[in-house]
């Protein structure tokens, strides 16, 4: 009994280093790669309630900074209608208003605000292996920039495909979760469909401070190809989330 007892407990910590390993190689090991790159921080309010079993509203809060902590890039505020159509898959709407901050540079003398509309349609599945759980999930997403005098936009409104891989690790005994996903843009409606114009990886730690209230912390690395909105960026991530 003592050795199988032993032997699962060393079966646990095998994959629990497995998964560090994996959240080494993608979280720090694109910094190789990642050369003049801007540096900021994510911040994220997450409120949800259970309507019935399957149906759940979400309501998120964000505040980004960007130009190594100097400027604001965004706030945004989504509501999101979620539903579990069975134990492995759920499916939802969401809307997101962005208000983007554009600082004065050579094109324009003032700074401005600049309001987007974001809607997305959405699945995700999701499947447990041992104490990992492995999620993926397809956005359809179309961003509708609100112009005036002062901005300018080459496809308006732009419809992407978000397609997110996540895997997080649920440590026995532990209100800690490690996780790791990364996430590629694939931009649709361009002369060239379906052409990739972004990426991000990311890893961080999940703390259950009790059955509804969480925070989160983490590293994100994204780039991207317009040079608008930045082009590679390392990111802190942090964020509070509370369930009623």
């Amino acid at each position: 009994m003592f050795i199988v007892i032993l032997f699962n407990k060393m079966k646990q910590i095998s994959q629990l280093v497995k998964f560090f390993i994996l959240l080494f190689f993608i979280g720090f090991g694109s910094q190789a790669f990642a050369q003049d790159s801007d540096f900021g921080l994510w911040s994220t309010v997450d409120l949800s309630k259970k309507l019935s079993n399957r149906l759940k509203l979400g309501f998120e809060e964000e505040y980004r900074l960007r130009n190594n902590l100097l400027t604001t890039d965004k706030f945004q505020t989504t509501l999101e209608l979620s539903y579990k159509t069975c134990d492995y898959f759920s499916t939802g709407v969401s809307y997101t208003m962005i208000n983007y901050y554009h600082p004065r540079n050579d094109e324009h003398e003032h700074n401005y605000w600049e309001l987007r509309n974001r809607f997305n349609i959405f699945g995700e599945g999701e499947y447990e292996i041992d104490r990992f759980t492995i999620t993926l999930r397809e956005r359809l997403q179309s961003t509708y920039r609100v112009l005036d005098s002062l901005s300018t936009a080459g496809l308006n409104p732009k419809l992407h495909l978000r397609s997110k891989l996540n895997v997080s690790y649920n440590i026995k005994g532990l209100p800690l979760e490690p996780y790791a996903f990364i996430e590629l843009f694939h931009l649709l409606n361009d002369e060239e469909p379906f052409q990739f114009e972004k990426y991000r990886i990311a890893t961080g730690l999940k703390y259950d401070i009790s059955k509804k209230l969480s925070v989160k912390a983490g590293y994100l690395y994204t780039a991207e190809t317009d040079s608008e909105e930045g082009d590679k960026a390392h990111i802190v991530t942090i964020g509070l989330g509370y369930k009623f």
